[in-house]
C-alpha cells in the first residue's frame, strides 16, 4: 500500500502552506479565540499534564501500576524529570503552543475545526515563540511554580519541522536545554512530504542534538488504512532526523488482528516501539467533544491495551508498560 501522491492531498497542501508563511515565519492559532483552557497569551496556554480526577496519570510508574489498563497516559513530566532531574511532580505543568493547521479532521480533536484550517491565525518566530515561553517561565516562578515543558501542539507541528528545530535552536542558544524539554504532539503523516520540501538532511551533531526532542506521536489510523504508509514513513523518518519517539493509539476500536499488524510494523522500524507504545482507551470528557462523538467504554478485559499485553507477552515475554516508557530504547 503506498501513500497519495502529494497532489491527491489537497488537504495536506493547503495546511502545509497554511503553516509555513515563510521568512522563518510559522501561523499559531491566536489562543484568545478559542475556547480552550487557562489561556496566558495568543501564543501560549497552561496545562497540567497529570491529574487523578481525569484519569491522567504516569501509569508506567510502580505506584499507577494498577491502573495501567484504564488511565490516559501523560509520561511527560517523567520524561522531563529524567532529562533535567528532579521528581516528576516538580515538572506537572505545560506550556502549549498552536500551529495553526492540520492534515487530518479527527472527530474526537478537542480543537475546533475553524483552528484545523488557519482560523484565527497569527504568524511569529521560533525566537518570538521562546521569548513569550522564557517570560511565561519567569512569571511562574514567581507565583513558585516550575515550567520546564514547551509544548508544540496544533494542528500538526511537523508540516513545519523547521519550526520544531528552529525552536529547538533557540532554546540551545540561550543556554535552556538543562533546564527545557521540547515536546511535539504529532500524527507524523506530514512529516515525510514537509521535510521534503523545507530542509536539507541535518548533520551528525544537529542529529545527537535533536534526540533531546520527545515526539509523542497519537497513530491515529491503523495500518490497513489507506493513511498508514504515510504515518508509517513519517514514523520511520522521525526516528531517522533523530527525534526520542513515543507512539500511542487512543481507541476503543482497534480489533486484535489491528493490534497484531501493528506489532510487526513498529518492529520493523525499530524493535523498541512495541514497549514504547501506550494504547489510551478513551475517556473523551472534554467539553469540546461532548456532542461531537461517545465512544464505548470498554470492560478491563476487552480493553484494547489489555490485548496489546498478550501480544507482548507472547512475542517479546514482557507486560505492558512493565518498564517506563523512556527506559525502554528504540534500537
Amino acid at each position: 500500500m503506498e501513500p497519495s501522491a502529494p497532489d491527491e492531498r489537497p488537504l495536506l497542501l493547503k495546511a502545509h502552506r497554511t503553516v509555513n508563511a515563510g521568512d522563518g515565519h510559522y501561523a499559531f492559532t491566536d489562543l484568545r479565540k478559542t475556547s480552550l483552557g487557562d489561556v496566558r497569551t495568543r501564543q501560549f496556554r497552561l496545562f497540567t499534564p497529570i491529574r487523578r480526577q481525569r484519569m491522567r496519570l504516569p501509569t508506567s510508574l510502580p505506584e499507577f501500576a494498577e491502573l495501567r489498563h484504564v488511565a490516559n497516559l501523560s509520561d511527560s513530566p517523567v520524561t522531563v524529570a529524567a532529562q533535567i532531574g528532579g521528581h516528576w511532580t516538580e515538572h506537572n505543568l505545560a506550556a502549549i503552543t498552536h500551529v495553526a493547521a492540520c492534515n487530518f479532521r479527527c472527530s474526537y480533536c478537542y480543537v475546533d475545526y475553524a483552528h484545523l484550517a488557519g482560523g484565527d491565525r497569527f504568524t511569529a518566530t521560533a525566537d518570538a515563540v521562546v521569548a513569550e515561553f522564557v517570560a511565561l517561565r519567569a512569571a511562574a516562578l514567581r507565583t513558585g511554580q516550575r515550567l520546564s515543558l514547551l509544548r508544540v501542539s496544533g494542528g500538526e507541528p511537523l508540516l513545519a519541522p523547521g519550526l520544531v528545530i528552529d525552536i529547538h535552536r533557540v532554546l540551545a542558544e540561550r543556554d535552556l536545554l538543562d533546564a527545557v524539554v521540547l515536546k511535539v504532539e504529532s500524527n507524523l503523516s506530514a512529516l515525510t512530504y514537509a521535510w521534503r520540501q523545507g530542509r536539507a538532511d541535518p548533520g551528525p551533531v544537529e542529529r545527537a542534538s535533536m534526540r533531546r526532542i520527545k515526539l509523542h506521536t497519537t497513530l491515529h489510523h491503523p495500518p490497513d488504512s489507506r493513511e498508514w504508509p504515510a504515518i508509517r514513513d513519517g514514523l520511520a523518518l522521525a526516528l531517522d532526523i533523530g527525534f526520542d519517539v513515543f507512539p500511542a493509539i487512543g481507541a476503543t476500536d482497534w480489533p486484535a488482528a489491528q493490534l497484531e499488524l501493528l506489532f510487526w510494523e513498529l518492529t520493523r522500524i525499530s524493535p523498541g516501539l512495541p514497549r514504547r507504545l501506550a494504547v489510551r482507551p478513551f475517556h473523551l470528557d472534554y467539553p469540546a467533544l461532548a456532542d461531537r462523538r461517545r465512544l464505548p467504554q470498554p470492560a478491563v478485559s476487552e480493553a484494547p491495551s489489555v490485548t496489546w499485553e498478550g501480544i507482548l507477552r507472547r512475542h517479546v515475554g514482557v507486560g505492558y508498560l512493565a518498564r517506563p516508557r523512556h527506559l525502554v530504547p528504540l534500537s
